[in-house]
């Protein structure tokens, strides 16, 4: 059983880091702007508003003219809860992360160990 929580913890630790990393982990940002229309602009960001679907346990906040989407947590080696916010860049990150730590699972989780795993019984 300890065999199998380890790559699940490491799994964990990778989707936490990236999660904390939020923007600090983006590339340069000295892309230049696209060109588009004001109003075309804030069509998009109303629909990419609406497509942003929030993880189990995280809530949309409104502080000051900020919207954020935090999410209690109990950090390791203390009892004491603190909220641990995204900004809509932060949160679309952090869903990537958890994304891509999915499919990680799932690809370790079809990965055959051996033949008699594989389906050859002349392996066993």
């Amino acid at each position: 059983m300890q065999a199998a929580s380890i790559p699940l913890t490491l799994i964990l630790a990778l989707a936490t880091a990236a999660a904390y990393a939020g923007p600090y982990a983006s590339g340069p940002a000295d892309t230049p702007p696209a060109a588009a229309e004001p109003a075309a602009d804030a069509e998009t960001v109303a629909k990419a508003e609406e497509e942003l679907k929030l993880p189990p346990g995280f809530k949309k906040v409104k502080r000051g003219k900020h919207t954020l989407y935090c999410k209690k947590v109990t950090p390791l080696g203390t009892r004491f809860q603190t909220d641990q916010c995204f900004d809509e860049a932060g949160m679309r990150n952090y869903i990537l992360a958890l994304q891509e730590t999915k499919g990680d699972v799932d690809r370790i989780r079809q990965t055959c160990s051996n033949l008699c795993v594989c389906g050859d019984p002349s392996a066993c």
